[in-house]
């Protein structure tokens, strides 16, 4: 597919944001009346704007993640979703497009995947995207909550300049799914919290004879009030298990408390004063 053709097809559904009192942004219909832009963009909950080919139509904000970057609006309009890849594929050197609305019309540029992660990557703000995903292709004012498209058309996920500074970036598709989702049914992106500090050690050979396992989760900190603590969990103690999963590290951790469990209950496995515990633990919302 020619490259002219993509900015046609896929440009249809790259839309100009206006959510804030400096430059509009632009944004990525996601579905019908669904439009998903960056959350740095959007600093108001009402009186949002979302322009296309010359149509100016409201839009409300259903919800924002700041963690990752991401709003959802809801347009008063039937708009003409993406057609979108989770980016499974994704090879670095292949070529991609940036295409962006700051203003009337779309506006494209060209460039290569740079780099790409086969791991999810924590943000700065604390969110969790599924890969890392970066291009060279150059990022103008007024793109972030653009979309970089791949040689067949499809959005591979929205661009943002608001994760790391002086850097773009591209939220991948997996990760915009997942966000979307909560932010449809709460407004916000619940992440699931137990209130510990935790450090990685390797256990002495005598433990790990008793317990099975060669490393774990140290606890250096305990929020007072907070779900590790009301379930017992000390410092001192050592994290072997979260429910049926080793933790050995705390990428093990993370990528264990990333989903949304919040109020669910879970067997904690810990070693405390020469054994080994277990105590129940039921996950609360990160403040």
């Amino acid at each position: 597919m020619d490259f002219s053709d993509i900015v046609e097809a896929t440009g249809k559904s790259i839309v100009r944001v206006e959510g804030r009192r400096t430059r509009p942004s632009s944004g990525v219909v996601w579905g019908p009346n669904r439009v998903v832009t960056v959350a740095h963009a959007v600093d108001r909950d009402g009186d949002l704007v979302v322009g296309l080919d010359g149509v100016e139509h409201k839009a409300k904000l259903k919800g924002r993640d700041p963690g990752t970057d991401l709003a959802l609006l809801e347009v008063e309009a039937v708009l003409s979703p993406a057609t979108f890849d989770d980016g499974e594929r994704v090879k670095v050197g292949q070529p991609a497009l940036l295409l962006a609305r700051p203003g009337e019309t779309v506006r494209a540029t060209s460039g290569i995947i740079q780099a790409r992660g086969n791991k999810p990557w924590r943000t700065q703000r604390g969110g969790e995207l599924d890969r890392y995903l970066e291009t060279d292709a150059a990022h103008q004012p007024g793109w972030s909550g653009g979309a970089l498209v791949a040689a067949d058309g499809k959005v591979l996920g929205i661009t943002s300049t608001g994760l790391v500074r002086g850097s773009s970036l591209t939220i991948p598709v997996p990760t915009v799914r997942r966000v979307v989702a909560q932010l449809e049914q709460h407004g916000q992106v619940r992440r699931s919290w137990v209130g510990l500090s935790l450090q990685p050690v390797r256990l002495p050979d005598d433990v790990q004879k008793q317990t099975g396992e060669d490393l774990g989760l140290l606890v250096v900190g305990v929020e007072k009030g907070g779900p590790g603590d009301k379930a017992g969990i000390a410092y001192g103690d050592t994290v072997l298990h979260l429910g049926d999963d080793t933790v050995k590290s705390l990428e093990d951790f993370y990528l264990w408390m990333r989903q949304d469990r919040v109020g669910q209950t879970f067997a904690a496995k810990v070693f405390r004063n020469g054994k080994v515990d277990t105590v129940q633990v039921t996950l609360g919302a990160k403040p």
